[in-house]
């Protein structure tokens, strides 16, 4: 049986939609949770690239959340066959995890305390930046249950994790979109999806 162990910081972030996908997928693993200020400086060395998440696969390591995402997709069944679809999923897969790095300054600004430059990041973030991303997702799942083919794939799991985030922290987001709401409910409710959210640790982002 393969041993899955997740290294990343004592945060959701980057790690937690591999977390999702590696629960969706009723597997097992070790979540290792570094605290990023008194432990990471000693283990930043000892990571591929000096940074996280890392999945050790059975002592291998795999390094970059879509790619440790997308390897589980495939090696836990949760992958389409057609090339086109396959495409059409990294694609989408790609477009939710850019707009990562541009949330996490508003939470970096609150964190920090720098409550004006958070509202001014907020506020271009979803006037500007999220809509558009989220009205295109939307559409894409018009007439459809899940973005590629007919069952649910990592992809899924992976922009749930993601939205469910965001929406968090920007309540009535998903109301717009519900073709996308509808996905990210879907997901959500999964029972192993509802056991983690229920018993994860508490992190403020």
């Amino acid at each position: 049986m393969v041993q899955y162990r997740l290294v990343y910081f004592n945060l959701r972030g980057r790690g937690e939609p591999v977390r999702w996908v590696l629960t969706a997928a009723d597997q097992q693993f070790e979540d290792v949770r570094y605290n990023k200020e008194t432990e990471w400086p000693f283990k930043k060395q000892e990571m591929p690239y000096g940074k996280v998440p890392v999945l050790f696969v059975d002592d291998k390591p795999l390094c970059q959340s879509v790619a440790i995402c997308r390897y589980l997709g495939h090696a836990h069944g949760m992958v389409v066959e057609d090339p086109w679809e396959v495409a059409l999923g990294d694609e989408v897969a790609d477009a939710v995890h850019d707009l990562l790095p541009l949330a996490a300054q508003i939470v970096y600004a609150k964190v920090a305390n720098d409550t004006e430059k958070a509202k001014m990041l907020a506020t271009e973030f979803y006037t500007s930046t999220l809509p558009p991303v989220m009205r295109e997702l939307d559409r894409r799942l018009e007439g459809k249950e899940w973005f590629c083919g007919k069952k649910m794939t990592w992809v899924d799991v992976f922009t749930a994790c993601y939205l469910s985030q965001l929406s968090a922290h920007h309540e009535g987001s998903l109301e717009a979109v519900p073709n996308l709401k509808a996905l990210v409910d879907k997901v959500v409710k999964l029972p192993q999806i509802e056991k983690w959210i229920k018993e994860r640790p508490d992190t403020p982002m």
